[in-house]
């Protein structure tokens, strides 16, 4: 069995040490950001020389993969079975594992997500033990998020949910504004505000522009909009294509490039939405991509564009700038620092301020957006890589162990 697997793998981590278990549905890539939360910081932790072990829901045979491709041991991640619906994400032998001697090793918990059955682990846990949590909701808290499926999300705060955020020994927010929004919702828990990060790996590599051009089959002359994230009404892309509507002729050198997963069938709402609006064109729906394919075009890119209605974090704003790409994203994303960085644009959540944005942005001279670039870089290298979050990640656990003082990062209120 799965779990029996990995069990036999997994770390044996000292109790008398700090020792961290991050809980997380996914790592695999459709787990969208959580998955790179806790493998950033389980990796950098490891680098910091502190024991930290991830546990998760995907198939046991895509482990080795993963842990390799992050400089993990297949031992520091540890996989259980699913019972009844895979998106519920139950899992009794989480829950027994995280109640036996197994859980007893780990100081603190760290939970990446909420709404799924991983909730119950994690106050199964903190009850046997008496030990810090730490919770991380990624977004799910916001206003539009609390919109989606609603019903549900109601019936898993009676079941388990409430009581595992209003139990939290602390709150992690990946920006001020997501710490707002947990106001909003209600709850007094202290508040971490730690950001997500990039690795130095994706700091330092260099994708083949001419590749991904060539694969769009894309002249030379073309220069290149890019899109990565969800194909979801959340992303705003069809408020980017009104804008784009508006200045039609502006945009007749450029390709608008999407790339990612489709969900709840939005894709096909957009390429009706592109034929209405006459940009069939100029738009390229390219699917998901990974690796070398998802560095090839930022490599290939001129701008990036994330015309979001709500975001926690936006790791693909990161990635961009990561790789000296400039930004426009709305304020629907906590990305302020691209104006007092000059590195990109910040604007409303409309159709009109995205055409102004793209407008000043496609006029602009070549060099003078890597120039940008370059600022957005040395912003990401500055403040997000995962090895700077990792050091601040062990104060907040040392504090709530009672073994430090509460870093500054801290909010109580």
């Amino acid at each position: 069995m799965d779990e029996q697997l990995s069990s036999t793998n997994s770390r044996d981590p000292r109790s008398d040490q700090l020792s961290v278990l991050h809980l997380t549905p996914s790592i695999g890539r459709k787990s969208g950001g959580l998955g790179s939360v806790a493998i950033g910081l389980t990796r950098e932790q490891h680098k910091l020389k502190y024991q930290a072990t991830i546990w998760c829901l995907d198939p046991f045979a895509s482990v080795s993969k993963i842990a390799s491709e992050n400089d993990l041991d297949e031992r520091d991640i540890s996989t259980f079975r699913v019972v009844g619906p895979s998106q519920i994400g139950f899992s009794p032998a989480m829950e027994q594992a995280a109640i036996s001697r197994r859980g007893e090793l780990y100081t603190v918990l760290h939970q990446h997500g909420i709404w799924t059955a991983n909730s119950r682990v994690t106050n199964r846990w903190r009850k046997t033990f008496g030990r810090p949590t730490v919770i991380a909701p990624h977004g799910t808290l916001e206003e539009y998020a609390l919109k989606r499926s609603a019903w549900k999300k109601k019936l898993a705060t009676l079941a388990y949910e409430g009581e595992n955020l209003c139990q939290a020994s602390c709150l992690h927010a990946t920006s001020v504004s997501e710490a707002q929004s947990f106001r909003r919702y209600g709850l007094g828990n202290p508040i971490a505000i730690i950001p997500d990060g990039i690795s130095e790996t994706w700091l330092n590599s260099v994708g083949d522009a001419n590749r991904l051009r060539s694969r769009l089959a894309l002249t030379p002359d073309r220069r290149l909009l890019l899109f990565i994230s969800r194909i979801h009404p959340k992303k705003g892309l069809p408020l980017l294509f009104e804008a784009m509507s508006l200045i039609r002729q502006d945009l007749n050198d450029w390709c608008v490039v999407i790339a990612g997963p489709d969900e709840v069938g939005h894709r096909r709402e957009l390429e009706s939405l592109a034929q209405r609006l006459y940009l069939e064109d100029m738009v390229k729906f390219i699917g998901p991509i990974f690796g070398d394919d998802k560095r090839d075009a930022f490599a290939a890119a001129d701008l990036f564009i994330l015309p979001t209605r709500s975001e926690n974090f936006a790791i693909a704003v990161a990635e961009a700038l990561g790789a000296g790409i400039p930004v426009i994203t709305t304020r629907g994303a906590p990305w302020e620092e691209l104006q007092t960085y000059d590195c990109g644009w910040w604007v409303d959540i409309s159709v009109g301020a995205i055409k102004n944005a793209l407008l000043e942005a496609i006029h602009r001279p070549p060099a003078e957006l890597k120039e940008m670039g370059k600022r957005g870089k040395a912003l990401v290298m500055d403040k997000y890589t995962w090895a700077q979050l990792a050091q601040k990640s062990i104060p907040l656990y040392d504090w709530l162990l009672g073994r430090a003082e509460r870093p500054d990062f801290v909010v109580i209120d």
